[in-house]
C-alpha cells in the first residue's frame, strides 16, 4: 500500500532526482513549487515504482500528480487502491501526454471502461513557454508595444535591476500586499500566495531559487523569482509589481530574461493563466512558443456518466468540455436528477455564484431526454432547485434561457425578464458560449 510522507526540505535531493526524469517541462514538476505551496495544499509525497506521486488537497477532495519514469502500472495500481480505501474518486492532475498514454494502457489492462473517467486538457491550466531570447530582445513589429512600455519606464524613472537577495524579502512582501490592494481586495491578508512567497523566502537558497527586483528611489517596485526545470528551461513562479509605475511588468520581465540568458537558459515557463481573462491577454501578448498541456483525469460516478451522455445528446457539447465540468464543478448535492428505471432522463445542475444580490444559485444545463419530455420532469427539478436554494439561504436564483421561447416558461416559476448580465470571462464558462447572450432571468428569494 502506498505510504505518503509529509513534505520536508530535506526531501529535495530525492524528489529532484525523480522529477529530473519527467518528460514534460511543467512548472508543477519542480520541488520549489511543490514545497512553497505545501501549507495551502497539504502536500505529501511517495515514491512508487521509480515514479514520484504527489498528493494535493484540492477544495474538498484530493488530487494526485504522477511524474518521472518508472513502473506506471504499479503506480496507478497502488494509487487506485489507496483512494478506493479512502472512499475517494481517483483524480489525477498535471499529467503529460505520456502519463495519459500510460493511464489508458493501465485501464485497458485492468478491464476498466475509459467512459467511466473524465479526461480533459483544460486550456486554463496550460503552461506558457517562451523563448528567453525573444523576451530579451522583443524583436519585430509585434513586440513594439512592449518596447514602448520599456522606453516609457526608462524615461520616467531612475531605476536599477538587482538579483533578488534576502535583504529584499521584507520589501517584496510589502509590495505583494500593495498588489493585493490594487486588485481591490481590501486590507492585506495572508493569502495562499503570500504564504507560499513567505515560505519560499524562508528557504530561498536551499530551494535553489533565483529572482530579481526593480528598485526606484530606494523602493522595490517589482520582483520575480523561480527555479530551474532543467539546464535549458527556467520556471517563473512569482512576478509582482506596483502598477502605479507605468511599464513595471514589462521591465521586470525583460531584465530578468536577460539574467536568465546570461546563465544559459533558452526557454522560460511562466505558468498558467487559470482562465483569468486579463492574465491570459497579458501572457499571450508575449507570444509564447508553445502551450504546455497539463491533462486531468477523474473517475466519475454512474450518475455523472449518464449526465454526460444526456448532456452531449441534448446540447451537442464536446465530451472534453462536459468532462471538465463534471470533474471540477459538479457535486451530488448540486446535481438534481429524474430517473426512469434507473436511467437519468432529466437533469439540472446548481452552480454557486455571487451576484449583486449575494449568494446565488445559478441553474445550469437543464435538460430532458427528448423521449421523456412533456412529463413534467423539468418543472419538478426547477421547483426542487428553488426549494433547495431557499433552504440553503441563497438570496437569488438565476438561469439563462437557451431560447426566447423559454422565457415565458421560466416566468411561471417567478423568474423576471432576462436583465442581469453574468460574466464568465474568468474561469469556466457556464454561459451560452456567447458573452452577449449571457443575460440571466432572476428570482429573488
Amino acid at each position: 500500500m502506498i505510504q505518503f510522507l509529509p513534505l520536508q526540505l530535506s526531501d529535495k535531493p530525492i524528489i529532484d532526482s525523480l522529477l529530473a526524469r519527467a518528460d514534460a517541462p511543467i512548472c508543477d514538476c519542480t520541488f520549489a513549487n511543490i514545497y512553497m505551496w505545501q501549507p495551502t495544499y497539504h502536500t505529501s509525497w511517495a515514491e512508487v515504482g521509480g515514479l514520484l506521486v504527489v498528493s494535493y488537497r484540492i477544495g474538498l477532495s484530493w488530487g494526485y500528480m504522477v511524474a518521472g519514469e518508472g513502473d506506471w502500472a504499479l503506480a496507478y495500481d497502488e494509487l487506485n487502491d489507496y483512494v478506493t480505501g479512502r472512499g475517494e474518486a481517483l483524480r489525477l492532475v498535471s499529467m503529460s501526454s505520456r502519463g495519459v498514454v500510460e493511464f489508458r494502457k493501465w485501464i485497458d489492462s485492468r478491464g476498466l471502461d475509459e467512459g467511466n473517467f473524465a479526461i480533459f486538457n483544460s486550456r486554463d491550466y496550460q503552461d506558457y513557454i517562451y523563448s528567453v531570447e525573444e523576451l530579451c530582445t522583443l524583436p519585430g513589429r509585434r513586440f513594439q508595444p512592449k518596447r514602448n512600455h520599456l522606453n516609457r519606464f526608462a524615461s520616467q524613472y531612475e531605476y536599477r535591476f538587482e538579483p533578488l537577495r534576502a535583504e529584499h524579502f521584507e520589501a517584496c512582501l510589502h509590495l505583494e500586499c500593495r498588489w493585493q490592494r490594487s486588485k481591490g481586495e481590501g486590507e492585506c491578508v495572508e493569502t495562499g500566495e503570500q504564504s507560499a512567497i513567505r515560505r519560499a523566502f524562508e528557504s530561498y537558497d536551499e530551494l535553489g531559487l533565483q529572482g530579481g527586483v526593480i528598485i526606484v528611489e530606494g523602493h522595490v517596485v517589482a520582483f520575480t523569482f523561480g527555479s530551474a526545470i532543467s539546464k535549458d528551461i527556467f520556471c517563473t513562479h512569482v512576478e509582482k509589481g506596483d502598477t502605479t509605475y507605468d511599464g513595471v511588468f514589462p521591465m521586470i520581465n525583460n531584465c530578468f530574461a536577460k539574467l536568465l540568458r546570461e546563465q544559459g537558459f533558452t526557454q522560460v515557463n511562466r505558468e498558467e493563466d487559470m482562465g483569468i481573462a486579463g492574465l491570459r491577454k497579458s501572457k499571450l501578448s508575449y507570444y509564447p512558443q508553445l502551450l504546455q498541456e497539463k491533462i486531468s483525469v477523474k473517475a466519475l460516478s454512474d450518475e455523472q456518466v449518464q449526465c454526460r451522455e444526456l448532456w452531449i445528446d441534448v446540447f451537442g457539447d464536446e465530451r472534453e468540455w462536459v468532462d471538465r465540468y463534471l470533474a471540477e464543478y459538479s457535486s451530488a448535492e448540486n446535481m438534481l436528477l429524474c430517473k426512469e428505471q434507473g436511467r437519468v432522463v432529466s437533469m439540472l445542475h446548481i452552480v454557486d455564484i455571487t451576484t449583486d444580490y449575494g449568494p446565488t444559485a445559478y441553474l445550469y444545463a437543464i435538460a430532458t431526454d427528448p423521449a421523456y419530455r412533456g412529463r413534467g420532469y423539468a418543472k419538478e427539478l426547477i421547483s426542487k432547485a428553488i426549494g433547495n436554494a431557499r433552504e440553503r439561504d441563497y438570496k437569488a436564483v438565476m438561469l439563462i434561457p437557451s431560447a426566447p421561447s423559454l422565457v415565458e416558461y421560466y416566468q411561471r416559476f417567478g423568474f423576471g425578464e432576462p436583465s442581469y448580465r453574468l460574466d464568465f470571462s474568468n474561469g469556466f464558462d457556464f454561459g451560452t458560449g456567447d458573452a452577449d447572450r449571457d443575460i440571466a432571468m432572476t428570482l429573488l428569494l
